[in-house]
Order: structure tokens, then sequence, then C-alpha cells
């Protein structure tokens, strides 16, 4: 992806334009066609190009207008015919500085793409910053005094170093308690992240926060449509944004779980480019490859949906390389400077596709919340409006009458919990409460926490919509892109993400119940658009890989507790209880398989936090 950053000072105090070269020079991805600043007076901007959009040089002026963005645009074409203008004539940062122009703020009702981007309008003396509807490229911004600072990553930001960037330990207590709780305030003291689906406006005199791209807000628009035309609408949708994603000029891989999100995307990606005379590189998988530790599980392992395709599309196989020695790579990542996805099994497919010279990872990541949805909840929704047969027919598909056993705990678990009210539902819940109450957060770290207000966690509710709703609007998806974009973009690639296009998610979300959710079985609309195009028994089953990783945190906490006896720990961490972390580490983990992954869990959020707390004394 491309990397932009900027520094302003409202009270006309020149940048000093070496500091603002060397700052920027540390934020160079790893491929880079060309990187252009712009230091006038109080005012430095720069931007680095991958080329991956084609090439166009920034900042760019209109006026008082001057822009730098990371963007990629993915309806070009109905943006540049709303504005009248030529769209092989402009590039994708002209077209959004030519929209500002004419929109301002509500440009962002007009775009469809992956971006974040900044104006500075000398005339007004405010920066405008924008981030897309999901949060496919981050953008951070900090304010130090009279001056205003953005980049696309904080390393970005910290590179000034005539400036200060302490940690903040509000955000430090806060990710201790409850690491899945998303925050706009980052690990660094006074730095903000836009967040997904945001625009923030700063002047002189203040700051100014809005949510510009609501999904509870969209209207329903398609209440006359049949399931045939919304299966063709889906279709046309989906192909149109896989093809958006899919670069001219650098070789191109994609996730592959044997999943329906994953498995589409690779089939059609796969598609698209052998009509051109290419294909893609590689497919990468997270699951180990077969093997005496790991064999065959069975014709539902999700290997033999990746083998079989692979081979039919003729595509290579990357598959998985996660180790317990990719536990202590993750911990050594900075964190405080990449977010906080930890999904270590990334690591080596990221290590992978910088080998094979990837310039665009396709990732199914976000489809589970709308596109392809389990809808949680609609079964609920359907016992409350009385439809009771259609519940039961589910049902019995589900357990069999001759496990009426089955059958109850199905429709306890997805009829009845989601109607609970909060009090209830919290001992029913079927999500895994991993932490407890916490991660060995010492005194201070409590102290902290319990004078914080925080937002509800995302429950299952008795209306899919509404579930849906709350997932996108949670920050999950967009913290995970923004620490993959961190961790990629050294590698020299960037992800997409075709199932977050927001056309995409805006048509699904204006559909009926019926239509999108069907009888309730979960992916209803999905599997019956592409019935022809995915696999027979296509379905996520990485037993295998639940396996894997199993063994992986074993293996590390075992080395960690042969480490400590080595003096891995033996320097104090205020954030953490060390005693009780050192304790834990060295007991034997617990016989229950459950009880071993939450002690696992908040083991590795500590040492996260212990690593942090070692690199700050360095």
């Amino acid at each position: 992806m491309g990397m932009i950053l900027g520094r302003i000072a409202f009270d006309g105090r020149p940048v000093d334009e070496q500091m603002f070269r060397r700052a920027f020079d540390g934020l160079r991805p790893g491929r880079c066609l060309r990187s252009d600043i712009l230091v006038e007076g109080a005012a430095a901007l720069g931007h680095h190009d991958t080329g991956l959009a084609g090439s166009a040089a920034q900042p760019l002026h209109d006026g008082p207008l001057t822009l730098v963005a990371d963007a990629r645009l993915y309806d070009r074409d109905d943006l540049a015919a709303a504005l009248g203008l030529s769209a092989q004539d402009h590039s994708d940062a002209a077209l959004i500085l030519r929209a500002y122009r004419r929109w301002g703020a509500d440009c962002l009702a007009h775009m469809n793409g992956d971006f974040g981007f900044a104006i500075h309008d000398r005339d007004k003396g405010e920066v405008f910053l924008a981030r897309d509807h999901i949060g496919a490229r981050p953008l951070y911004w900090a304010r130090r005094g009279a001056e205003v600072l953005f980049a696309t990553l904080l390393h970005g930001l910290t590179g000034f170093d005539d400036l200060q960037w302490p940690l903040s330990e509000t955000r430090i207590a806060r990710y201790l308690h409850d690491p899945d709780e998303f925050s706009a305030e980052s690990f660094i003291d006074g730095v903000t992240v836009v967040a997904p689906g945001h625009w923030v406006r700063l002047s002189p005199t203040g700051t100014t926060c809005h949510r510009w791209w609501d999904p509870a807000a969209l209207p329903e628009e398609r209440q006359g449509i049949t399931l045939n035309a919304a299966q063709e609408e889906l279709r046309h949708l989906t192909e149109r944004a896989v093809r958006a994603r899919l670069p001219a000029n650098a070789p191109v891989g994609a996730h592959f779980s044997g999943g329906i999100d994953s498995t589409l995307i690779t089939i059609m990606a796969a598609r698209m480019l052998q009509a051109s005379g290419t294909n893609l590189t590689a497919a990468y998988a997270w699951c180990p490859p077969v093997s005496e530790t790991y064999p065959d599980m069975g014709p539902h392992d999700e290997r033999h949906v990746i083998s079989a395709q692979c081979d039919a599309l003729g595509i290579s196989q990357r598959y998985g390389a996660a180790s317990g020695d990719t536990f202590d790579a993750l911990v050594a990542q900075p964190m405080e400077l990449q977010g906080t996805a930890d999904l270590m099994d990334e690591l080596p497919t990221i290590a992978q596709a910088r080998d094979d010279g990837l310039g665009v990872m396709l990732s199914g990541w976000g489809g589970d919340e709308v596109f392809s949805s389990h809808g949680h909840g609609h079964l609920s929704w359907m016992l409350g409006k009385g439809r009771i047969g259609p519940v039961l027919r589910v049902a019995r598909r589900q357990g069999g009458l001759r496990r009426p056993h089955r059958m109850a705990a199905f429709l306890w678990r997805a009829a009845i919990v989601p109607t609970m009210p909060d009090r209830l539902y919290q001992q029913f819940s079927p999500f895994l409460n991993l932490y407890g109450a916490g991660a060995f957060p010492s005194p201070e770290m409590k102290r902290i926490f319990r004078g914080m207000e925080h937002a509800p966690a995302v429950r299952l509710l008795a209306d899919a919509d509404a579930y849906s709703h709350a997932l996108l609007l949670n920050g999950h998806i967009g913290e995970r892109m923004a620490t993959w974009a961190a961790w990629s973009a050294p590698a020299g690639f960037e992800y997409r993400y075709p199932l977050t296009d927001r056309k995409l998610l805006e048509f699904m979300l204006g559909l009926p119940r019926d239509i999108r959710l069907g009888d309730g079985t979960g992916r209803f609309l999905a599997r019956r658009a592409f019935a022809d195009m995915l696999p027979k028994g296509v379905k996520k089953y990485d037993l295998v890989n639940e396996k894997r990783r199993f063994d992986n945190r074993q293996a590390w906490k075992r080395r960690l507790g042969m480490e400590i006896e080595q003096g891995r720990l033996d320097q104090p961490c205020p954030w953490l209880d060390m005693a009780s972390l050192v304790a834990t580490i060295q007991q034997d983990p617990p016989a229950d398989k459950t009880l071993a992954i939450k002690e696992f869990a908040r083991i590795f959020i500590a040492m996260r936090i212990y690593e942090m707390h070692a690199r700050q004394r360095v």
C-alpha cells in the first residue's frame, strides 16, 4: 500500500525539511515506485507510491487545497462520470480532490474503495482526514501544541524525534483487561486512529469527528426483489468487486482456507486472471500439509478442498508454517506501532508472499459479517414472528429426528439464547470469556481500568440484521486490516478485501431478511448464488489447524518456562503482576483443554505487554 505523511503548524512556524525527510524515509514501504514531498512554510506533506494502482505524483493541488492519499477507488468510472471527468485522465487521488472540491465531506458518500487521505485547506487553516467505510487503509493523527501530524502508519509519526511519543497507560490497561475491545486511542499517548467510516476535521480551535458510513442507518431499498434477482445481482457485484481488486502490474495471491469466502475469491480471481493469460501466483493456507503429525482427518478435512481446487486451477499451494517459535516472532513485533491483531498464522504467510514477490493478497476477511453471514439471531426473529414450523425444520436438519437432544441443544443455542436479557445472557453466552479479570494486570493497571468507560461487548441478538450492524461497527475488522497493513508493507505487498466492498455490503444489508437469510440455515444467499461455482461440500473445517495451534501454544509455554530459568522475565514490568505471570507459566497446564486455552490467552497478552515494555527500556 502507499504511505502518506503530514506535519502542519497552525501557528505558521516553518517545518524543518530535513527532519521531515528523515521521518518520511522511515515510512517507505517495501515496494515503492516513487516518493514525493512538498514542504511549503508551515506545511509538509509526503507520499510514497507503490505503483499498484498506476503511478501519479502527489501531493496534488487544487487552489488552496493540497491532498495526499493512500487510495484505491474501485468504482472510479462512476465517480468520474458524476464529476463530468474522464476516469482515464485522472488518478484516484485527483478524483478524490475534485470530489472534495465539489461536495466537501459529503464526497465520501460517492466513493467506493480502500482509502486514507488528508486534505490541507490553506485558506481555512484546516486539515481534513478520512478513512474508508471498513478500515482497509489505516490513518493516524496527533496534535502536538499548535501542530497537527498524520501518517498511514504509526512509525511515521514516531519518526519525528524532536517530539515525545510516550506510551499510553490507559490504552495498556484497557488491552490487559479486554484485548478485543476496539479503541480509537493508540498505544502512543495522544495519537488517535481515524476510525473506519469516519472523517476528522482539525483546526486551530478544535476537532470535529463524524461517522460518514453507518450500516445501521442504511435503508432497505430492495423490498420487491425476488430471490433469483438477488442471486444475479450478488453474483454481478461480487465479480465486479474481485475484478476491480486485481492489479494489472503485479503478481496476485489469495488466502485459501477451504471455507466459502476464500474458496469463492480464489476461484473467481484465478479464472479472471486466466482469461487474461496469467494466473494467481499461489493460494496461501494456514493449515499444515498432511503429515504423520497432522494426518488426513477424513472427507471433511479442508485440505481436500484446497488441494483439489489448486490442482484444478493450476495454482501452487502454500501451506501454513507456524510453529511455537512463531509466537516469539509475534510478541517481538512492535504492537504499539502495528495494531493488536493476534493471528500469528499470518506471519509465515507474509514471509511466503514476500518470497513469491506478491503485489496484492486477496482475502475473504470480513465476509462472515454480511456476505456469507451465519445468520445468528434469524431463528430467534422467526420464532418471535410465530414461524415455528420453519424453525423446527432447520433444527431437524441440524440434529435429526433420531437425535432429539441435538435438536433441543441447537434450538436453545440458536433460537433461545439470543432472546435473553443481558444479565441472563452472560450465563449462557456461546462466546468463550478468555480473559476473565484480565491478563495479569498490576494493581495500578486495575485501578486505571476501573475508572474507564467501556463499550458493551457484542452479543448475539434476536435480530440477525442488528447483529451484522453491531459486528461492522465493532472495529475488529479494521483493526486486523490495519495490523496486516503494517506487517505486509515491508514485504512489498498489500491486502485487498473484495467481500467488504461498500456497494456489495450495502446491497446485502438492503435486502429483505427472507432473501438474505432465507430459512435460517446460515450462509443462505451466498450458497444459492454461487452453487455452480463452489465445490460440493465446501465448508471451513479446520480442526487440523486448531490441533496444531494448540500444540504450538503448549510448546511455546514449555519453552517460556525453561527460558524463565535462564532469566527471560527477570526485568520488572510495572504494568504486570509479574509474580503471578511467572508462576502460571511455570505450572503444568490444566488438563481441561478449554481451561488450557484460556490460561494461554492470558499469558500471550501479558507477554506482548512485557515485550512492549522491554522495547521502551532500550
